[in-house]
């Protein structure tokens, strides 16, 4: 895009990407109050917010389970609806603490995820369809893409210290 900005001689606006992880305010330590500046009456109000985002949340996180945990995906291990549900409000509850953004189920995210692990079989003959066998269980790559979003903050600076060299 840098490159096609510079041929073209226009300059479109880049996302900025803070160099080091911490609050935005240079006022904010990492634990929001919640009741700063509030009235009381505020906590009143944001119940009725408060019950629609934990039905929407809870519906997201239900209907992802149900389409990944079917019968035709072949799987083994016994599915955590509950489990996950309970991992789920608590990672929330610590992300509203801290200001930071909420964890959703990402239903097509989960989808294409299972689809990516699918086994089916070597076809033989040219032209038959490969028959599907099950999926590759495993929880390491979710790990992996989550390690790997968190180590990017490093590497920015890491990055920002070598070119200040």
């Amino acid at each position: 895009m840098t490159l096609l900005d510079f041929e073209v001689g226009i300059a479109t606006p880049k996302l900025e990407v803070p160099h080091e992880f911490k609050p935005t305010l240079p006022d904010r330590g990492w634990l929001i109050p919640p009741f700063n500046h509030n009235p009381f009456y505020s906590m009143f109000v944001a119940i009725p917010p408060a019950l629609l985002g934990t039905i929407l949340i809870f519906m997201d996180q239900q209907i992802t389970s149900v389409i990944i945990n079917r019968k035709e995906y072949k799987l083994k291990k016994g599915c955590g609806y509950h489990l996950d549900l309970f991992i789920l409000s608590i990672l929330i509850e610590i992300c509203s603490i801290m200001g930071l953004p909420w964890f959703v189920a990402a239903t097509v995210l989960s989808i294409n995820h299972v689809n990516s692990l699918k086994l089916e079989s070597e076809c033989a003959a040219p032209g038959d369809k490969p028959q599907f066998l099950g999926v590759r269980e495993q929880r390491v790559t979710h790990i992996l893409i989550f390690l790997s979003i968190g180590l990017s903050v490093q590497s920015l600076q890491r990055k920002k210290n070598t070119c200040n060299v």
